[in-house]
């Protein structure tokens, strides 16, 4: 989910370089675009009918978007962590990326529940004290409150992300990511027996979710030469092998309600080969396709997308003619993403800069 300006640009290695400081890695954001295309879609075509629904079991483009999404992450937040790094500055920072984008959903949601305007938030006006302390702190589902936001499940696991990426750099120092690399696979293994000794679900998918983001820090710094690619290799390999038993033991062996063994496989399988091939490949992220500038300013919404899109779907199928409801839905999502972006997130990220102007760690 996470949208960072990049303060930098890596140093020459590997194809990605430059000799002047860069606001944004545009394949970077056109990848975002098509994540967060993949999640309307899936929150789309799932409400359109037989066909739509079909479509969702069969390529599960919601799931593809969010592994795609955490990957991105991965990859960014060591480049905007500051030469430097200072917890206090790291940590206001990610908390002013997040948050104000979040709030700002969530008081749409409480505006559209206590005037009933939307069925699908009507949960909100008999919500309690307690069910909005929970979703606002983003720990609805581990505490069994009903979301009232559904896609603010996966916020929780980026700030996991946040933290485990903020503690190793600091327990571990520089090269944190050789351990976590080292650590992810053997605890998902891990995790994957405890599961089946026990004979009880655990989520390994969301748990997968941090390991994406470790396996996308590892390809950035193959990118910045810090990584050899025998190296990365084994990392992806391991990867792709390990997320493969966790998700037949979640998805196969156990049940899950809403998403097949093959709809979590797939995905996570070509979500990172996507990035992977996209973010190694000169000839790739440096086409015309992935440096499109219409993309790259799509991919900059995409957290607000991500976000808003479920307003903007449920206003569509509420007040629009049936046969045109889709289109209503994407145009409405285009331009709440727009506002989201210009007036919640862009002044929400200057707000973090501003509150940590006197930090001692500089930028790279």
């Amino acid at each position: 989910m996470d949208l960072p300006l990049l303060s930098y640009a890596p140093p020459k290695k590997n194809g990605i370089s430059s000799s002047k400081p860069l606001h944004r890695i545009v394949f970077l954001d056109a990848l975002r675009f098509i994540a967060a295309v993949a999640v309307l879609l899936q929150h789309s075509l799932e409400q359109n009918g037989e066909l739509g629904r079909q479509f969702c079991e069969i390529f599960s483009p919601g799931v593809f978007g969010v592994v795609l999404f955490f990957i991105i992450s991965g990859f960014v937040i060591p480049m905007t962590a500051g030469k430097t790094f200072e917890l206090r500055r790291f940590a206001i920072r990610r908390i002013f990326r997040i948050y104000p984008l979040v709030l700002f959903a969530f008081a749409a949601v409480a505006i559209a529940g206590w005037f009933g305007n939307l069925p699908e938030f009507a949960m909100a006006r008999s919500a309690s004290l307690g069910d909005w302390a929970a979703n606002l702190l983003l720990i609805q589902d581990y505490v069994h409150v009903e979301p009232l936001l559904g896609v603010t499940w996966t916020l929780s696991l980026e700030f996991a992300w946040y933290a485990l990426f903020a503690l190793s750099l600091l327990f571990f120092g520089r090269r944190f990511d050789n351990w976590l690399a080292i650590g992810a696979p053997l605890g998902m293994i891990a995790l994957v027996a405890a599961s089946l000794w026990f004979d009880h679900r655990l989520p390994l998918g969301r748990i997968g979710m941090i390991y994406i983001a470790i396996l996308g820090c590892r390809i950035y710094r193959y990118l910045i030469g810090e990584v050899s690619a025998r190296r990365l290799a084994i990392d992806a390999s391991a990867f792709v092998i390990v997320t493969t038993i966790g998700n037949v033991v979640a998805f196969g062996y156990f049940r899950h309600p809403n998403i097949t063994m093959m709809q979590a496989v797939v995905p996570w399988i070509v979500a990172p080969a996507l990035f992977l091939l996209v973010s190694v490949v000169p000839r790739l992220h440096h086409s015309g396709f992935f440096n499109n500038p219409i993309l790259g300013s799509l991919g900059a919404i995409s957290f607000s997308t991500y976000m808003l899109h479920p307003l903007a779907l449920a206003i569509a199928k509420t007040y629009s003619p049936s046969d045109i409801w889709l289109i209503v839905g994407f145009s409405l999502t285009l331009l709440l993403s727009i506002v989201g972006y210009r007036l919640v997130e862009m002044p929400g990220q200057a707000l973090g800069r501003r509150l940590t102007l006197g930090s001692s760690a500089s930028p790279r």
